[in-house]
C-alpha cells in the first residue's frame, strides 16, 4: 500500500482537519508535513504531495485537482489573524484580491 503525502497549514483553524485525518479509519499510510500555505500550495502544483489544504486562489493552477470536501476555513465576521499591509496609502489603493 502507497504512502499518500499530506500538506497541511499549522494554523488553529486546520486541527479539525489533522483530527478528521487522523481518525478515518480507511487512511492508514500517510505522512503530514506543516507547511506555510504558498509552500502547501507549491508541493500541490509540483505534485510533490498527494493532498493539501491550499488557498482558494490556487484552484485555477491547478490540473486534474478534485475537491475532496465541501469544507473550508471561513469566517461569517470578524477575525484578527488576517492583516492587510500596504506600502501605499489604503486610499490610493484600486483593488484588492482576496
Amino acid at each position: 500500500m502507497r504512502t499518500i503525502n499530506i500538506s497541511l497549514i499549522p494554523f488553529l483553524n486546520t486541527k479539525p482537519f489533522y483530527y478528521g485525518i487522523k481518525h478515518f479509519k480507511k487512511l492508514k499510510n500517510f505522512n503530514i508535513s506543516y507547511d506555510v500555505p504558498s509552500v502547501c500550495a507549491q508541493k500541490v502544483l509540483s505534485g510533490t504531495t498527494d493532498i493539501g489544504l491550499v488557498p482558494s486562489a490556487v484552484i485555477p493552477f491547478l490540473k486534474g485537482y478534485q475537491i475532496i470536501t465541501d469544507t473550508c476555513i471561513g469566517s461569517n465576521g470578524n477575525v484578527k489573524s488576517v492583516i492587510l499591509v500596504s506600502q501605499s496609502p489604503m486610499k490610493l489603493l484600486k483593488t484588492i484580491y482576496l
